[in-house]
């Protein structure tokens, strides 16, 4: 059986807005970035999208976005969602960050030797935390969105979707992500954004 899920990435915080590192640190959303997560309310309710089951991250920003997005208060909250760790580079300007291969590899272990994460292990462990969900729903039939962070999202849907798109910008706050999941493996139908209300992918 096929299952359609949604993945987004939360709303601009604090921190999205000062352009500093933030991974496993957080700072709450801006007014915008709660305007972000009511337009992908407006977003599901406009498409008659009704969430019987919610997932996200543990961290506030995101748990945030998945209250205001679902209009339910029942999150189910998993660390394997959580954004990459930086280590030493945390709450740093983001021009500090090295450059960011898109050959796959990301940031390598660069922030390993300063405490943070490696690149694979984020994506394994997103992985992970994506075929649990998957496997707690697949004798159901549960509408269900996960919310998630950039950097992770990216590197999930980078290696584990069958249709991977490079994308030329970032992914911006609150950009939908519509999948699927069949026989193990997660393939991705479209990415929205439902603040400039445009698809900035969908697959043929």
């Amino acid at each position: 059986m096929t299952k359609i899920f949604y993945l987004m990435r939360h709303g601009q915080t604090r921190f999205n807005q000062q352009q500093r590192i933030q991974g496993a640190c957080d700072s709450p959303l801006t007014a915008l970035g709660i305007e972000q997560a009511q337009a992908a309310c407006d977003y599901f309710v406009a498409e008659e999208i009704a969430f019987t089951k919610v997932y996200s991250s543990t961290q506030e920003r995101a748990v945030d976005t998945a209250e205001i997005a679902s209009g339910r208060t029942d999150i189910i909250r998993r660390k394997g969602l959580k954004e990459m760790d930086f280590g030493a580079f945390e709450g740093q300007q983001e021009f500090l960050n090295p450059p960011f291969k898109r050959d796959g590899s990301g940031y390598g272990d660069y922030f390993v030797t300063y405490g943070g994460e490696d690149s694979v292990a984020v994506r394994e462990r997103v992985h992970a935390a994506m075929q649990e969900i998957m496997a707690e729903n697949k004798d159901n039939d549960d509408t269900i969105l996960v919310v998630s962070h950039g950097g992770a999202i990216a590197q999930f849907y980078r290696h584990y979707a069958k249709t991977s798109p490079q994308l030329k910008t970032r992914i911006s706050n609150c950009a939908i992500f519509k999948m699927t999941f069949e026989d193990g493996e997660f393939d991705l139908l479209s990415i929205y954004d439902p603040v400039h209300k445009l698809y900035l992918f969908e697959k043929v």
